[in-house]
């Protein structure tokens, strides 16, 4: 799948986050039904969401991706202001499970949604998010991808998991740290 490129005009940046946004609430309401009562939730036409996205399943994934990212990129911030590697990646997991346990609507149709890649759904988001770890790491290695891909796959089974359980999300979040290969582990170089 070739993403759409996101558009620079603030305008169609303001209604893809009206959508995203909306998308949010309707699934922690347990709302999230059609198309249109996405689009009367985010102030948007459907002809706007279509613009954007081809289907309530594709608006989802990048909905959970958009939110991961977000969660990537504090984890980051926080190791950058001198946070332990494991202290910012157990928290990060743990915000993962929170919204997966929170939003299993939005789950369900990213799980749907066929990206075109070796791995489906939320899976894949996972593997995205991968590759920036795997790049932060600086290392190298001729089998990179594949060990992405395995611990992209073993991550969201055990938050996918997690998430549908009773156990505190950062137990849960410990449990899939200590599950994740030692380049995820410690990718603190020298």
């Amino acid at each position: 799948m070739a993403a759409r490129p996101i558009s620079s005009d603030p305008r169609s940046q303001k209604s893809r986050q009206q959508i995203l946004d909306a998308m949010h609430r309707l699934a922690r309401k347990g709302e999230l039904s059609s198309i249109s009562s996405l689009s009367r939730e985010a102030d948007v036409t459907r002809a706007t969401f279509y613009n954007h996205f081809d289907t309530i399943e594709e608006a989802a994934w990048f909905a959970i991706l958009d939110s991961f990212d977000r969660l990537l990129a504090r984890a980051f911030d926080e190791r950058e202001s001198g946070a332990s590697f494991d202290a910012a990646a157990i928290k990060n997991l743990g915000e993962m499970v929170e919204l997966l346990r929170a939003e299993p609507q939005l789950v369900h149709l990213a799980d749907a949604f066929d990206n075109g890649s070796d791995l489906r759904g939320v899976a894949e988001i996972f593997r995205v998010q991968n590759r920036l770890v795997w790049t932060d790491s600086a290392r190298e290695s001729d089998t990179a991808e594949v060990e992405v891909t395995y611990a992209a796959a073993g991550l969201y089974a055990v938050l996918s998991i997690g998430a549908r359980g009773a156990d505190d999300p950062e137990a849960v979040a410990r449990i899939a740290h200590s599950l994740l290969p030692e380049w995820m582990r410690q990718p603190d170089r020298g």
